[in-house]
C-alpha cells in the first residue's frame, strides 16, 4: 500500500505559553502500509515535567525546563492496537482478548482497536524493527521508532502547561482512568472501565493524538533517570546513556488520575509486561 497523505483538522500549537514552529494549521496525516496513521508534530520548545506547585508532583518531574525539539516528527496518531500488533508480530498477547486471561472483561467485544498490551519494552522495539522491514516500509524509506520521553511529553502537552493537555482537571469522561480518583483530588468520582478501550474512544489534545492520558501507558526510547532533568541538555533530549529500567509516560486504565499527568513517568523492566503496559510509535523518513 502506498503512503496515503490526507489532510488533518485544523490545531493549534500555540496556545497556554507553549509554542511550535507552525502555529495553527491543518496537519497532514500519513498512512503507512498496515494502516496506521501518524502526524506531523513540528519542532518547537516547551516546559518540560511539572512545576513543585502542581498537586502530586514528584521530584523526578523536577525542576521543570525549557526543551527545545529542533525537528518535526512523525507520532501515532492512536497506541498501537491488537490488530497491528497481530498483523506485525503474528501473535496478540493482550490481556483484554477473545484469547487472552481477561476475556470475560471484554466479552462480545470486537477488541481489534483496542491496544495491545502485555507487551515488554523489548518486544515493542522488536515491533518497531519488524514493522520497519515490511517490504512496502522499506521500499518508502519508513522507519519506526519509540518516541523520546521529551518528544512524548512535547506531544502530549500540545502547547499547554496545565497538568494535562485537557486543563488542570480530568475525570472519567476524558479519559479511560480509574474514574474513582480523578484530579484533582474532591472532584467528583466518575466510572472505572476495568479494562483498555478501543483507540480514538475520547477527545484528541490540539495536535490530534488519542489517548495520551490513560488507556495504556506507553514506553519510551530512554533509560529511566531519577535526577536526569537535573543534567538534561537543552534540545533533543534522549535520556541518561545507560541505567536498569526504561521510562513509561502516559498512565492507564488502572491509573488515578494523578498519575495520568503530561509530567507523570514511571520505569519498567525491559522484559516486563503488564495489561497496562503499550506503545505508541514514531514513523522517520
Amino acid at each position: 500500500m502506498a503512503c496515503v497523505a490526507v489532510v488533518g483538522i485544523a490545531m493549534s500549537a500555540a496556545v497556554a505559553g507553549g509554542r511550535s514552529d507552525q502555529g495553527t494549521e491543518a496537519r497532514q496525516i500519513l498512512m503507512n502500509s498496515i494502516g496506521m496513521e501518524f502526524i506531523e508534530i513540528p519542532a518547537g520548545e516547551f516546559l518540560m515535567g511539572a512545576p513543585s506547585t502542581e498537586d502530586g508532583a514528584r521530584d523526578d518531574e523536577t525542576p521543570q525546563h525549557q526543551i527545545k525539539i529542533t525537528k518535526p516528527f512523525r507520532l501515532g496518531k492512536f497506541e498501537v492496537t491488537q490488530q497491528e500488533y497481530e498483523r506485525v508480530m503474528g501473535r496478540n498477547p493482550s490481556f483484554f482478548s477473545a484469547t487472552g486471561k481477561g476475556k470475560e472483561k471484554v466479552a462480545g467485544m470486537d477488541t481489534k482497536r483496542f491496544p495491545v498490551e502485555q507487551v515488554s519494552w523489548d518486544e515493542a522495539v522488536e515491533f518497531c524493527r519488524k514493522l520497519s522491514e515490511l517490504p512496502a516500509e522499506k521500499s518508502a524509506r519508513r522507519a519506526y521508532r519509540l518516541p523520546t520521553e521529551a518528544e512524548w511529553q512535547y506531544a502530549c502537552r500540545a502547547g499547554t502547561t496545565t497538568a494535562f493537555h485537557f486543563g488542570n482537571s480530568l475525570g472519567a469522561d476524558q479519559a479511560n482512568i480509574n474514574g474513582h480518583f480523578p484530579y484533582p483530588q474532591g472532584a467528583p468520582r466518575g466510572k472505572f472501565l476495568n479494562r483498555t478501550a478501543a483507540v480514538g474512544s475520547y477527545s484528541p489534545n490540539a495536535f490530534g493524538l488519542y489517548d495520551m492520558h490513560g488507556n495504556v501507558a506507553e514506553y519510551c526510547h530512554d533509560w529511566f533517570g531519577r535526577e536526569y532533568y537535573r543534567e538534561s541538555p537543552p534540545e533533543d533530549p534522549q535520556g541518561p546513556s545507560a541505567g536498569a529500567d526504561k521510562l513509561v509516560m502516559g498512565g492507564s486504565w488502572s491509573s488515578d488520575a494523578a498519575r495520568c499527568r503530561c509530567a507523570f513517568r514511571r520505569s519498567n523492566a525491559t522484559s516486563g509486561r503488564a495489561s497496562y503496559f503499550g506503545l505508541r510509535v514514531v514513523c522517520d523518513r
